[in-house]
């Protein structure tokens, strides 16, 4: 697992989709997915079970607190990908 540290910088929330942007001590700046659940997948429609969208509620709730009082937040994500696992406020 990797992580970034940053201020956020912004987010764009749908139903079925949710990014967010961080900008870390240096300047530099990562876009991540936070989820993305649209359509089907191999046909069947693809749904987000109540667990998960109660997870996604609180991960909004952390980078608006974050956003709002210019707090550092962390990311969790799998090497290589920019599908966030984890939000928490502040380092690791």
């Amino acid at each position: 697992m990797a992580n970034m540290t940053g201020t956020v910088r912004c987010f764009q929330i749908s139903d079925d989709a949710a990014f967010t942007t961080l900008e870390d001590s240096g300047g530099s700046t990562e876009t991540f997915i936070l989820w993305f659940a649209p359509g089907t997948s191999g046909g069947i429609p693809r749904t987000l079970t109540a667990y998960t969208r109660i997870m996604h509620s609180m991960w909004v709730s952390q980078l608006r607190e974050a956003l709002s009082n210019n707090l550092s937040v962390t990311l969790i994500h799998p090497s290589g990908s920019a599908e966030v696992t984890a939000v928490r406020l502040g380092t690791l």
